[in-house]
């Protein structure tokens, strides 16, 4: 059983294992090219660096020690996989929970006299070595990246790597627990997701107001950065690593309890059945329209996207002050916040860093909605649409108009949030620079939901996780290139290049073509591979 389990994570291994060595890597063995080889050139790019953190606290932790390649490496390679994990644990955990039983391989193991206990525990155990893999290349990719230049400090990377791997495994036995309380996959990943989104808000909200460090020790994100083993003069923190164990336990009891109560394909908090309603019309005349129906069985994770992005966007607005003020006495910083930004520092942060940070957000978005559409294979949606008559194409066709549809509406409510927002704290945001770095915005989320409708039109089971590997690898060439000065070719193959900088420059129309060349083939490839294969399958 705990074969068999550790082989359905094999996708997720490779995917997550290759981005992690290659993160921990690339950007540990950069660290002589962009800090310098003298004292004091690495001291100059520390405090450089330090006021930098201080304006990405929503993506990396708190740095220490970044004059040293171990304390870069700490903060740089270690730090942002976090956010790339959490994608994995909410997607193995929806389809360890939802995707087994729709596929009808828990009412075999059940038949087969495995109790509901020890399918719990046989889960938990999979991913936990599935993520002790992952978590191993990453520390493979330390010390491979900081072997020509230093003596890598094994012990601190190892423990680095087990706070990662303790990170994993809490948020999937969450997640896991999670899945089991709803009745679907999609309603699994949904509910998941805005669970492990709240756990990240209270760390960050804590990383610029030390005034709330106290809500940040409820989240497993916060335990992971208190372990600074890495670092020079860094340690394991104990609380953090003993709280991420009990959370394991805990929620695997909790889940093992909720599996004995609940019937397969059933949700704990299922509703009762109701007596069905006949009815003579749809409910409303826009049900009717293909692509309203499939917004329709979307309506929460649009919905919740747009809450996330309301969140997010009163947060960049309120911190603007504190942290412009912050580093306002560094050299150059300032002038560079208020390049074209009218002579308003507070401006320019607002509009830089959220419109660069909303990418993150729309990635996430367009992964929720790649989600849906593999789980309409495994759940049997889209064998009843395609009973109705509906021809595939078609499928396609409705899918990347709602994909259109549903981020036109996250990026104009996102939009208009920040500008109330920034509003209300006194800062006036220009409408025209406003709606130039709003409407590229688009084709660069539909180029992930493309990329996505490849596999989940071929591959549905592995859509998510390739997405996910697909959008941090575009993150990573985007951040690498100018600092590893290579070629500029190389950075084509990063959607938050091809987006550019509209918010403080033109819009980049070399970039936004080639988003919408992206989109077209791969909806195109998605509707060729649709008709290839067989539904289910």
């Amino acid at each position: 059983m705990l074969r068999y389990a550790f082989r359905l994570h094999r996708w997720g291994i490779i995917g997550y294992g290759l981005v992690a060595l290659i993160d921990a890597y690339v950007n540990t063995t950069s660290f002589q090219q962009v800090a310098g080889s003298t004292p004091a050139a690495r001291a100059a790019f520390a405090r450089s660096m330090s006021a930098l953190a201080t304006q990405i606290s929503y993506i990396l932790g708190p740095p220490f020690h970044l004059d040293t390649i171990d304390g870069y490496a700490q903060w740089r390679a270690f730090g942002p996989l976090a956010l790339v994990v959490l994608i994995w644990a909410i997607a193995a955990a929806a389809g360890a929970v939802r995707g087994d039983e729709e596929r009808q391989l828990v009412d075999y193991w059940l038949a087969a006299g495995i109790s509901r206990a020890r399918l719990v525990a046989s889960r938990l155990a999979a991913f936990g070595l599935a993520a002790l893999v992952v978590a191993a290349a990453c520390w493979l990719g330390y010390v491979l990246g900081a072997l020509p230049y230093e003596t890598p400090d094994l012990g601190g990377a190892a423990g680095k790597a087990l706070g990662l791997w303790l990170l994993m495994l809490s948020l999937f036995a969450v997640c896991y627990l999670v899945a089991q309380l709803v009745s679907t996959t999609r309603a699994a990943q949904t509910v998941g997701a805005v669970v492990v989104v709240v756990l990240y808000l209270f760390d960050v909200a804590a990383r610029s107001n030390h005034s709330l460090d106290w809500l940040s020790w409820v989240s497993p994100f916060k335990w992971y950065d208190a372990t600074d083993s890495l670092a020079p003069g860094g340690h394991l923190d104990g609380a953090g690593l003993a709280l991420s164990a009990g959370l394991v336990i805990v929620t695997g009891v909790l889940a093992a309890l909720a599996f004995a109560r609940r019937d397969v394909r059933a949700g704990l908090l299922q509703r009762r059945a109701r007596e069905a309603r006949a009815r003579d019309a749809t409910p409303s005349p826009l049900l009717a329209w293909p692509v309203a129906r499939l917004l329709y069985r979307q309506r929460w994770v649009l919905v919740g996207w747009m809450a996330v992005t309301i969140v997010f966007a009163a947060y960049f607005a309120g911190s603007a002050h504190a942290i412009v003020d912050s580093v306002s006495g560094v050299p150059g910083l300032r002038d560079l916040l208020v390049r074209g930004a009218g002579g308003d520092p507070y401006r320019a942060f607002i509009a830089a860093y959220w419109f660069g940070f909303v990418q993150l957000l729309l990635a996430g978005f367009a992964i929720h909605l790649v989600a849906g559409w593999a789980s309409d294979d495994t759940e049997g949606i889209l064998t009843s649409v395609l009973s109705m008559p509906v021809p595939r194409w078609v499928v396609v066709a409705e899918r990347a108009a709602a994909a259109l549809l549903g981020v036109a509406l996250v990026v104009a409510v996102g939009s208009l949030a920040t500008a109330a927002a920034a509003a209300a704290i006194g800062v006036s945001l220009d409408a025209a620079t406003l709606f130039r770095a709003s409407w590229p915005l688009i084709p660069y989320a539909l180029t992930y939901a493309a990329v996505g409708g490849v596999f989940a039109s071929y591959f549905p089971r592995a859509a998510i996780g390739v997405l996910g590997v697909v959008a941090f690898l575009g993150y990573l060439d985007y951040e690498l290139v100018p600092l590893l000065k290579l070629p500029q070719w190389v950075s084509y193959f990063s959607a938050q290049f091809l987006y550019g900088t509209p918010s403080l420059t033109d819009v980049y129309w070399t970039g936004l073509w080639v988003m919408v060349a992206i989109t077209v083939a791969g909806f195109g490839a998605a509707t060729l591979l649709m008709r290839r294969r067989e539904v289910g399958a």
